[in-house]
């Protein structure tokens, strides 16, 4: 026998004799306990089957209100609920286990009204930190062989459209402008993506016109470092530049000013000429700084650890009004 358990909880102590008018009226056939709690009544029985007629009668006893499982992430008052358990222990008149033993709630909260939605023809997108501005065009309109009446999606998205003269969509008379709203928003990415396209390819241009003379400067410098030209080394480098070689994060050595640093690359244990340095092909540029990676076969001149096949170095660049002012090798 299915034996379905059901809780009502009376929020509101001044309904609890309505409910009982409810209870009474649909003749529940077992005991009904009736406990009063301190800001509630619980009411609970036991019945042969779900007893589906109470939501009903719930129902229309609180006109305004309805039962519902979803409280819409709402912050609103359960005036009543109604639980109903099904054990999964219980059998069908045949000995078999139920399918599915119920296991709900449902909570009396007033109804949702319906309000009208409300939409900005405008639309802001954002390409990076550009805000572009785009107009979805609707004007009202009517189908001459039914004569129903409707909104039109105009063609044009740029801008606000004359309705006098802009074009519109054909295909569609919508019932109301939220309709023709979204289907705009749709129609609308093809046009957002073109121009995201095009801004893209203006970005990239940019950025390869930013980048043409710092890499050239840095270009140089690495060609003047494998052919030891210290006319080439020294050809953008400020008269302040902070020179320096780390190791394994920690300095291994500083030279502050051109002057000394046409001493280093003089001096017999300097470590970036000669060596047929080849730049990889990524190239990092941040504000004023830019950093890449060198690879090379050959040795320093002079080194007190076991020559290697293999040597890759990483150098950063900061450049200040297409001057060298910094460099920082990492080896």
């Amino acid at each position: 026998m299915i034996e379905t358990q059901i809780h009502i909880s009376v929020n509101r102590k001044t309904d609890i004799d309505m409910i009982k008018n409810i209870l009474i009226r649909n003749k529940i056939e077992s005991p009904v306990y009736i406990t009063e709690y301190g800001e509630h009544f619980a009411i609970n029985f036991t019945s042969t089957y779900e007893e589906w007629e109470l939501d009903k009668y719930i129902c229309d006893a609180f006109p305004g209100y309805e039962l519902t499982t979803d409280l819409h992430r709402g912050r609103k008052e359960i005036r009543l609920e109604v639980s109903r358990f099904q054990s999964k222990l219980c059998t069908t008149d045949w000995g078999y286990p139920i399918d599915d033993p119920l296991n709900e709630t449902k909570y009396l909260i007033k109804k949702i009204t319906d309000v009208p939605v409300q939409f900005n023809p405008e639309i802001k997108v954002l390409f990076g930190s550009d805000e572009r501005t785009y107009h979805i065009n609707i004007i009202p309109g009517i189908n001459n062989s039914t004569h129903q009446k409707g909104f039109l999606l105009l063609k044009e998205f740029e801008k606000e459209a004359d309705p006098e003269t802009a074009e519109f969509f054909p295909d569609t008379l919508y019932e109301t402008q939220l309709d023709a709203f979204y289907r705009g928003k749709d129609r609308l990415e093809n046009v957002v993506d073109k121009d995201y396209a095009e801004y893209l390819a203006f970005k990239k241009k940019k950025k390869q016109q930013r980048e043409k003379i710092p890499r050239k400067i840095v270009r140089e410098f690495i060609k003047g470092c494998n052919n030891n030209d210290c006319d080439t080394i020294i050809k953008n480098i400020s008269e302040n530049l902070h020179f320096e070689i780390r190791k394994n994060w920690r300095q291994k050595l500083v030279v502050d000013g051109i002057e000394e640093f046409k001493n280093y690359v003089d001096c017999s244990y300097q470590e970036i000429c000669s060596r047929d340095f080849k730049i990889k092909s990524s190239w990092l540029f941040r504000d004023d700084d830019i950093a890449i990676n060198l690879e090379t076969s050959l040795p320093p001149k002079e080194s007190e650890e076991p020559i290697k096949g293999y040597y890759r170095i990483g150098m950063n660049f900061r450049l200040i009004n297409e001057n060298i002012t910094q460099i920082i090798v990492e080896i």
